[in-house]
């Protein structure tokens, strides 16, 4: 095989890679649920890996390696796990299908390597050094493992295997440049959008967002015959802590009471902002019994929390107004609003207190 049938062999493969990170950049941007894109994501690299082999004019079969790889080195990385048992199967497939034995040697290792890159990766930005490592890695291990006659393989090394390997290891790099910018884009996007959604003081959901998601949370809870509860909440004395350390302190209070409530509860319960200093949550799945015990908990943990400023410690507690809608029978605002009256009956009744709507 000479080296311009290589040349056309990755020069195939890199085209194919181009036009699967535009399809993973706009798989990633899609307005659907995070299951879904787990699939697309999945069937995209799956793709990736193995069609490579059938498209360059050079037969897969006399070269044990090539584009295809890479994305089975990069599946874990950049698609999670189902992104890269897919790719690692498609192609293995495609290496069977062809009768490649040390392909199939290939995809394995490439699956090992990509596996560790991943890990070592996890929580970080993909550099271009992690790349590159990850490319010279899986270059010299598919050389290493070539089921060939070893002067078979030195006969070639000069002319095609080297060269060969060698473009693994650059298209690992240019490959995960490719879907790292897609990936940083929509980052960017899902950044903005974020904090588009959320209270810049506190972090937490915004009004605007409370307002839309509330009651189609509320909706589906009903649809799905299971019970929710609400819960409106406020900092006790509020106006006094104002007036008596300034706004910068209250809305540090502010911050403190936001992060000590998302501490306490779920991810899938949502917790707003909801006007001035209070804040509201939708509990899903919470009966009477469960939600009475998780804010009787919030209560605890702001109370017990320490709030220091200049090294004073400032006492912070809260009341909490707590209802739990009969399922199908009252709307999500009517609920709301037994919620936050009865935040008004625990106010009038002194600090720290939580009362029902009944």
């Amino acid at each position: 095989m000479s080296m311009i049938a290589v040349a056309s062999h990755f020069l195939t493969g890199l085209g194919v890679a181009a036009i699967a990170s535009l399809f993973y950049g706009l798989f990633l941007q899609l307005p659907t649920s995070a299951a879904y894109r787990k699939v697309l994501l999945a069937a995209l690299f799956a793709a990736a890996s193995v069609i490579p082999m059938f498209l360059s004019a050079t037969p897969a079969v006399a070269l044990s390696f090539g584009v295809g790889n890479v994305f089975v080195v990069l599946a874990m990385a950049f698609g999670g796990w189902w992104a890269a048992i897919c790719a690692i199967l498609a192609a293995a497939a495609g290496r069977f299908w062809l009768g490649d034995a040390s392909g199939l040697l290939g995809v394995v290792l490439c699956a090992i390597i990509g596996f560790v890159f991943a890990r070592v990766a996890k929580g970080r930005p993909i550099s271009l050094g992690m790349l590159a490592a990850a490319g010279l890695l899986s270059a010299v291990g598919l050389m290493a493992i070539l089921v060939l006659p070893v002067d078979s393989v030195l006969a070639a090394a000069p002319s095609v295997t080297l060269p060969a390997t060698l473009a693994v290891a650059a298209s690992v790099v240019i490959v995960g440049q490719m879907l790292g910018l897609q990936r940083s884009r929509f980052q960017s996007r899902d950044g903005r959008s974020a904090e588009a959604a959320t209270d810049p003081l506190t972090g937490l959901l915004n009004r605007r967002v409370f307002d839309k998601l509330g009651p189609e949370l509320a909706e589906a809870m009903n649809w799905a015959g299971q019970p929710y509860s609400m819960a409106v909440i406020d900092i006790d004395a509020f106006d006094n802590l104002l007036d008596n350390h300034g706004r910068t302190v209250g809305e540090l209070a502010l911050r403190h009471v936001a992060a000590v409530i998302q501490a306490n509860v779920r991810q899938t319960d949502m917790v707003a902002s909801f006007g001035g200093q209070a804040i509201a949550l939708v509990l899903p799945a919470y009966d009477a019994e469960r939600a009475l015990g998780l804010a009787e908990r919030v209560q605890r943990a702001v109370a017990e929390a320490p709030f220091l400023i200049d090294g004073v410690t400032l006492p912070l507690t809260i009341s909490v107004g707590l209802h739990t809608p009969l399922p199908q029978k009252e709307g999500f605002w009517t609920a709301l609003g037994q919620a936050d009256t009865a935040l008004n009956d625990a106010q009038a009744a002194g600090r720290n207190r939580l009362k029902v709507a009944v």
